[in-house]
């Protein structure tokens, strides 16, 4: 247990890392310039007449999107983080991958496991996640509040997906 522990504990350290260490989302508006009278100025050029776009389904796309600045800042998180794989997480479990889904708002990590019993491993994993909620949802909580659900998913040696652990926004807001 204790070995798990130390894995999410690692994985939280570079989650709140990334975090601390990454520019703010909103920068500092700058201050309005003092100006005497102004000059008059050019009307506006014409605005070029948009393209049809096709309609989208509601039905599908339940989520706002993201502004550039969120999308850009979760793609740089999962970046940051696939910078230093393969990383251990236990002695069988091993994060292969981290990537931002921005359609559907989806952070995913992916792991391996060289377990012989896969199921095993991933239960385990899967009770870590649901035991340390409330630290990992504290801890990216900016990632959380932007409407990000956290995607664990497990793959065993032959690269079969065998089992996905999630950790969506409405789950964290109890601990905030």
């Amino acid at each position: 247990m204790t070995k798990y522990l130390f894995g999410l504990g690692i994985l939280v350290v570079a989650v709140v890392g990334y975090f601390f260490l990454a520019p703010p989302a909103n920068p500092p508006a700058p201050s309005p310039e003092v100006a005497g009278p102004t000059a008059p100025t050019a009307p506006p050029a014409a605005t070029p007449v948009p393209e049809p776009v096709a309609p989208v389904d509601t039905a599908q796309t339940d989520v706002t999107p993201a502004t550039p600045d969120e999308e850009t800042l979760l793609e740089n998180m999962a970046a940051d983080t696939r910078e230093g794989l393969p990383a251990a997480v236990t002695d069988t479990v091993t994060l292969n991958d981290a990537l931002f889904l921005p359609r559907m708002r989806i952070m995913e990590y992916s792991y391996v496991t060289t377990a012989a019993d896969a199921g095993a491993s991933a239960r385990d994993m899967r009770t870590l996640i649901e035991a340390s909620a409330e630290t990992i949802c504290t801890e990216g909580r900016q990632m959380f509040e932007m409407g990000v659900t956290l995607r664990n998913s497990f793959e065993d040696r032959a690269g079969n997906l065998f089992q996905r652990v999630y950790l969506l926004p409405e789950d964290c807001q109890r601990f905030y």
